[in-house]
């Protein structure tokens, strides 16, 4: 059952407006089979059938009366008026036909018209509905000879029976099409909001107005209110850490001073080693939240960066080797602060529990790799995904010895999202030790405002 259940999805659209207009597509369909079929075999089969035998049973009479007479063309002669009005022409002698045709293709009442005058005529030979679109040919056996009838068309069924079939049709692909326009524009609130909540998810702010249905509406004034909470939350952070920053680097320049006056010492080079790592913890907070920040985005070359990151590597004497193979990927808009310290966190993370760092950058057709190896001794795949979340550190991982706060690739995490992208972790083929691989789009969310 789930099986079945599965494979009848794959079916369906994804989106939203496919299956809203597979909702309304359906019932039309259905409902103009339905009307088709009940027009068709219901109404007017019957109608044909109605008049098919009306006539039959006229012409019964009159054949009838010219089996009795000894002269046929007496009995025509007296029911001239009859039959003229109706316009009906009989040939005495009538010549058999070599060749008659079935009824058209198209021709919905033709099988109805010929089994109703073989059903009340039951000497009637062959009836011919093709050389005339608009007459009905028939022959019968009499005892005077064959007997030919010629009569129009619409004695024996409806005039044009498939205008109402068309006029049908055509109101209906009418109001799908209008009905098609309102759902679009039903949609499109529903569109704007996931627009704005993505683009606000990669930290960029799209303005968006409340529109649509009531519900619809009630949704965007969440979403607005909502954003506008965390940005001044973000607001009150960003000053909340100002202060931080100011507070407690005062008291640290204190201290360092206070112990540039002490004679050399054990007990002061175990201080200055304190004050150095509290500092350094203090620049990985504050680095991490200034990654949750949101930052200006800026037309930048990438590769550019990129050269430009290791090269400060390279001058402060760290071998890292740098692959960025053609083609180059074209400018694009950037968190130059954000995506510059994600890089350099994965690289001095590389730095410090590896000897061998290799950097490399690959253009592929939707997104940029940017990976970094070293040739340490890795991360467990079970560990790959929680050593992400902040201040995670793991018992035996590779920053067990280093004393961090497990901020590293929560910042790298949070940069790459900011960007419409992610961050994978693998073992490195070339290296044996860790990969990690930022992935960012090539069509990134700035770049189509």
């Amino acid at each position: 059952m789930r099986m079945a259940q599965r494979r009848l999805k794959t079916f369906f659209p994804a989106s939203f407006y496919g299956r809203a207009v597979l909702i309304l597509i359906v019932p039309i369909i259905v409902i103009q089979i339905v009307l088709s079929v009940v027009f068709i075999q219901r109404h007017y089969e019957r109608v044909t059938t109605q008049l098919t035998t009306n006539t039959a049973l006229f012409l019964g009479i009159v054949v009838a009366r010219m089996e009795r007479s000894p002269d046929p063309e007496l009995i025509l002669l007296d029911l001239s008026d009859a039959l003229d009005a109706l316009q009906i022409d009989v040939q005495l002698n009538a010549a058999w036909p070599q060749r008659f045709g079935a009824p058209r293709f198209l021709d919905l009442a033709g099988d109805e018209i010929i089994r109703t005058l073989q059903a009340e005529l039951p000497d009637v030979l062959a009836v011919d509905l093709s050389r005339d679109v608009a007459g009905v040919r028939f022959w019968l056996e009499t005892r005077h000879g064959i007997v030919g009838f010629a009569m129009p068309r619409d004695l024996l069924t409806t005039q044009n029976p498939h205008q109402l079939l068309v006029i049908v049709f055509l109101a209906s692909g009418l109001m799908t099409l209008i009905a098609f326009q309102f759902l679009r524009l039903q949609i499109r609130p529903i569109r704007r909001l996931g627009a704005a909540a993505e683009a606000y998810g990669r930290g960029e702010r799209v303005a968006l107005r409340a529109s649509g249905a009531r519900e619809i509406r009630a949704a965007a004034h969440a979403f607005i209110d909502m954003r506008n909470r965390l940005e001044r939350q973000r607001v009150q952070q960003q000053i909340m850490l100002s202060g931080v920053s100011h507070d407690m680097r005062t008291p640290l320049t204190r201290m360092r001073l206070i112990l540039s006056m002490m004679d050399e010492s054990e007990d002061r080079a175990a201080l200055e080693t304190e004050i150095l790592d509290l500092e350094t913890r203090l620049e990985r907070f504050l680095d991490y939240t200034r990654g949750q920040m949101h930052e200006t985005d800026e037309k930048t070359d990438l590769d550019a960066l990129i050269s430009d990151l290791v090269a400060r590597y390279h001058a402060a004497g760290h071998a890292i080797t740098l692959d960025m193979p053609a083609p180059a990927p074209e400018p694009l808009w950037l968190q130059v602060g954000s995506l510059a310290r994600a890089l350099d966190n994965l690289i001095s993370n590389a730095l410090r529990h590896g000897a061998q760092v290799r950097l490399s950058r690959h253009v592929t057709a939707d997104s940029i790799a940017i990976s970094v190896e070293d040739d340490g001794t890795g991360i467990a795949p079970e560990d790959r995904a929680r050593v992400c979340d902040p201040f995670t550190r793991l018992d035996e991982a590779r920053n067990a010895d280093s004393g961090g706060m497990g901020l590293g690739l929560a910042i790298v995490t949070d940069a790459a999202r900011a960007h419409g992208g992610t961050l994978t972790l693998g073992e490195s083929a070339a290296l044996g030790g860790l990969r990690a691989t930022l992935h960012l789009p090539r069509a990134n969310g700035a770049q189509s405002l």
